[in-house]
Parts: structure tokens; C-alpha cells; sequence
């Protein structure tokens, strides 16, 4: 799979598209006005404590209080803490008024503020480190037998004692020397944070995260990066820079876009865009998708539309969902929607054309970077999933409720 990233400056806002073999896979917007807060580590102070809810609020510094749950805090050593039942309850960990060190996990989403925890992580190029989680892992894409174990072996060679490692996918087949100097860089980072966190006023910034496009540039070494295209020539000149001090050999996979010409044009982003946001999508076949959104979950529901197939009417249901499976899949991390899922698939008789159907959309849903779990088809034959919910869908990023008819898409009729 070859991959290129085009990146659209304009004033007050930034574009990334992510493309795979030519097709938009992924977008992010950065706006001036909204910072990414995600992977930031902040010194906050808990404003209150909600022990019918087992939760805090954190603030940091941001306008909004961050939520800490207490599933998201890590016991502290030789610390007496009170259980209830054998669990720990929030008013045991945290009081109001104490200052807490924490991490972005979750970007503020509409009127909700920020998800935070105090289990940090520091994610390099090959690697990630856990400073107050002991432990060693493998990423699971690292299919091979071997290949896991002598990764296995090497994360506990390079971890920390008290700390934990866990190798990325992109460490697959990587020189050992060059996952302990990651294991090394981390550690050199933990260490500056640890130092700023010692002193100073309250709330503060610990760490900022490297903005997404030093991200891929950075870990495009260790992909298929094939190119980076910029049309700000600041940019350009300042991701180099990046790239001199980190990655020296990605700066001859970047490109400034020279061409007067609106770049996300000359490439059909917008078109793809446009498509991202329609309600129904229509597949190469002649069958269509409908997506339907409610506070709960969202409908996806595949229909055949104009095709009609060549054979018999099994073949062409069979034909249509797979090639549903395909487009939902990439739909859906295009369009970056989370939480419940729910597809109806075009009826099928067949035990194995379902199977077929489901192993498909679990093989493609593995491409995507944020957990998606297909949990299977309930007993009304719809296909059940779940995508771990970061940060506002494209839908909520780029439309907004209509006046008129309050966000239900329908009007009134006159009576």
C-alpha cells in the first residue's frame, strides 16, 4: 500500500489528507482557534470530586475542566488506599484541591471537555513507554510467531525496572539497537517532563505533542510513506528543519506544491470530501450506502440499487455486501465515526456468504489506526461494531445543525 500525504495551509486552518493508493483514507483539521489536545500531559489541580459518578474534574488550564473516571488512576505505590467491596473509589485516590499530573486521552467533543488519565504514555517511532505501568508487549498486526517473540525478548532487554514497553507494529523486522535508542529517547523525554513537573504554577503544560503532520513525517521512515506535499512554503521549510534534527532521511520524500492551482482540487480531495459528508454513497457496482446518524449509534444500511447482476439474485446480494464491506470500512474511518455501529446488510441465505461478508469487514477494518472491534451479527442480522471515540467526527467538524429543522433533516408541512 503506497501512501502520500498532501497538506493544505490556509490562514486560520491546516488540512492533512492521508491517501492510500490514491483514495482519501483520512483527513484532520487544525484550526488556530483549536489546538489538538490529545497526547498532551498537563500539571492540573482537581476542581471537584463526584463519588456518585466516580469520576473528577481536572482543571487544566484550557477553559474546561479535563474528566478523569477512576478507571483512568494509577494506584501509587505503598499508598493505604480504602476499597468498598474490594474496589477503589475515586474520593480514595484523588481529593479536591490536590495536584495531579494527567494526559490527554480524548479531545473535548461539543460541550464536553477533555478525557484524562494519569497513566502516561510516551509513544516513539518504534516504540511506547509506560512510566508508571510495569510490563512488556507486542502489537497484535505483528502477526508472526518468531518475529513477536524476538520483539518479546527485546522489550524486556530495554525496559525500564517499574516501567513498562510495549513494541509498535512499525518495529517489525527492526535492528535491536535501534529500539533501545527509541526505548532511550523516551526515557530522555519522561525525564525532562518529571523535571518540569517538580515546580511551577498550577495548572501548566508538561509536554506538547508533536503536531500530526511532525507525527507521520516522523514515523514515516518505518512506513510506506511515499511522499509528503506541502503548499505553504513556511511549512515546507519548517518540516524540513523538523526532519534535519529527527529523521534526516524522510526529507527526500518532501515536496512544496509549486502549481497555482488549489491542490486539493488538482488531487479530487474535495470531491472525496463532498462524498464523506452525503448521506448516501454509491458503490462502483451500482448499489448504494445510506448513513444515518443518532445520539446513540449509527445506521448504515446497503442497498443494490442499480445493479441487478448477471446471474442469480443470491449471487448479486453476495456481490453488493462484499463490496459494501470494503467501502463501509473505509467509509467509516474516513468520516472518523465512533461508538456503536450498526450495518444492515442486503439479506443473505447462505451461512458462508455471511461469514465471507464479516471476515471481509474485519480484514479491512485493520487498516484503520483507531480501535475498531466487529463484535458479529445479532439475531436480527444486522452486523454489529464499535470504534473507540478521539475526537469529533468529520460530520461535526465541517456541518452543522440546521436552523430550520433543528438537525432532523426534515421540515414541517404546511397544514
Amino acid at each position: 500500500m503506497i501512501k502520500e500525504i498532501l497538506v493544505d495551509t490556509k490562514p486560520g486552518q491546516t488540512r492533512i489528507a492521508i491517501l492510500e493508493d490514491g483514495e482519501l483514507a483520512e483527513l484532520h483539521i487544525e484550526t488556530a482557534d483549536k489546538t489538538k489536545l490529545i497526547g498532551n500531559i498537563y500539571r492540573g489541580k482537581v476542581e471537584r470530586v463526584l463519588p456518585g459518578m466516580q469520576c473528577a474534574f481536572v482543571d487544566i488550564g484550557i477553559g474546561k475542566n479535563a474528566y478523569l473516571s477512576a478507571d483512568d488512576v494509577v494506584l501509587r505505590k505503598n499508598h493505604p488506599y480504602e476499597k468498598d467491596n474490594g474496589t477503589v473509589k475515586i474520593e480514595n485516590m484523588v481529593k479536591q484541591g490536590q495536584e495531579i499530573t494527567v494526559q490527554v486521552v480524548k479531545d473535548e467533543i461539543g460541550t464536553k471537555g477533555p478525557k484524562v488519565t494519569t497513566d502516561i504514555t510516551l509513544p516513539g517511532n518504534l516504540t511506547v513507554l509506560y512510566p508508571l505501568s510495569p510490563g512488556t508487549g507486542v502489537s497484535k498486526k505483528i502477526a508472526d510467531r518468531s518475529e513477536r517473540e524476538r520483539l518479546k525478548k527485546i522489550a524486556e532487554e530495554f525496559c525500564p525496572e517499574g516501567m513498562g514497553v510495549v513494541i509498535r507494529t512499525a518495529a517489525e523486522g527492526a535492528d535491536e539497537s535501534l529500539i533501545g535508542n527509541d526505548v532511550r529517547s523516551m526515557l530522555k523525554r519522561w525525564e525532562l517532563i518529571k523535571i518540569k513537573e517538580a515546580k511551577g504554577q498550577v495548572p501548566r503544560c508538561l509536554y506538547q505533542e508533536p503536531g500530526l503532520l511532525q507525527k507521520l513525517a516522523q514515523g514515516g521512515a518505518n512506513s510506506n510513506i511515499k511522499r509528503i506535499v506541502l503548499n505553504d512554503y513556511k511549512e515546507f521549510e519548517d518540516l524540513l528543519k523538523f526532519l534535519d534534527d529527527t529523521v534526516p532521511e524522510m526529507k527526500m520524500r518532501v515536496e512544496f506544491f509549486y502549481r497555482d492551482y488549489d491542490m486539493f482540487k488538482f488531487y479530487n480531495i474535495d470531491s472525496a470530501i463532498k462524498e464523506a459528508l452525503a448521506r448516501k454513497v454509491w458503490l462502483k457496482s451500482g448499489g448504494y450506502l445510506v448513513f444515518d446518524y443518532t445520539e446513540a449509534l449509527t445506521v448504515i444500511d446497503v442497498n443494490t440499487g442499480k445493479y441487478v447482476g448477471k446471474n442469480d439474485q443470491d449471487e448479486t446480494i453476495f456481490k453488493t455486501n462484499c463490496e459494501a464491506a470494503v467501502t463501509i470500512a473505509r467509509q467509516i474511518r474516513l468520516r472518523d465515526i465512533s461508538g456503536i455501529i450498526l450495518i444492515d446488510f442486503i439479506d443473505m441465505k447462505d451461512a458462508s456468504h455471511k461469514e465471507t461478508v464479516l471476515s471481509i469487514l474485519a480484514e479491512e477494518c485493520k487498516k484503520d489506526g483507531t480501535q475498531v472491534v466487529v463484535v458479529g451479527m445479532t439475531n436480527l442480522g444486522l452486523v454489529e461494531l464499535t470504534r473507540k471515540k478521539v475526537r469529533n467526527s468529520l460530520n461535526q467538524i465541517l456541518t452543522h445543525p440546521c436552523p430550520n429543522c433543528g438537525g432532523s433533516g426534515r421540515i414541517m408541512n404546511n397544514v
